[in-house]
């Protein structure tokens, strides 16, 4: 969180691509960006996010009109629910339609992958799902703007998210892209990854 913070400036555009309880979320808000949007597939986890920012002050920016949009949606539709709906509540967002070449509108997008803590731990992310919503990421990710992948590889499928995820990276345009990749070498137990990946142009 503290990598992306360097990259929202007031006004910017932030998306949550998997709000779970809600840390991140709060995290998010608090840098005070122009506008946050929070996606999460379980209506548990969009609950939970709500009540932890209404508990922490935001249920003003909340509230209909405001600065921050929680949906009950897959991370891999996210494409689509700016195309119909519009960054902050346009009529519709720029054309999209020449891949990842055309640079989007959002400064930060965070994925926190596996399952909702303190929640049923049969429903995690996947690695095809989660592979569809890295390159919706790309599609909405601006110049200069990073996207935030933290990986759990502790079970069967956070490793083949992991595996994906990686190849996945490992083929972007250096041209276009920088990736890094960040480990913890000295923890046992498969502890959490990061994967930073940012727009060049």
């Amino acid at each position: 969180m503290h990598i992306a913070s360097d990259y929202v400036k007031p006004g910017d555009i932030v998306i949550d691509a998997t709000c779970g309880n809600g840390h991140d979320t709060l995290r998010l808000a608090e840098m005070r960006p122009g506008h946050l949007y929070a996606f999460d597939l379980q209506p548990d986890a969009v609950r939970k996010t709500r009540e932890l920012l209404e508990r922490e002050g935001f249920g003003e920016e909340l509230a209909p009109g405001g600065s921050i949009t929680i949906t009950c949606l897959g991370h891999e539709h996210m494409t689509e629910f700016f195309r119909e709906q519009g960054p902050c509540g346009n009529t519709g967002p720029e054309d999209r339609s020449a891949g990842p070449a055309a640079p989007g509108f959002a400064s930060v997008i965070l994925f926190n992958l596996g399952y909702l803590p303190g929640g049923d731990k049969q429903l995690t992310t996947r690695a095809e799902t989660t592979l569809e919503a890295a390159k919706a990421g790309q599609l909405l990710l601006k110049k200069d703007g990073l996207l935030c992948i933290t990986m759990y590889s502790g079970h069967p499928e956070g490793a083949e998210e992991k595996r994906a995820l990686l190849a996945f990276a490992e083929g972007l345009d250096s041209k276009c892209w920088h990736v890094g990749y960040i480990r913890m070498l000295n923890q046992k137990n498969d502890p959490p990854e990061i994967l930073l990946i940012s727009r060049k142009r």
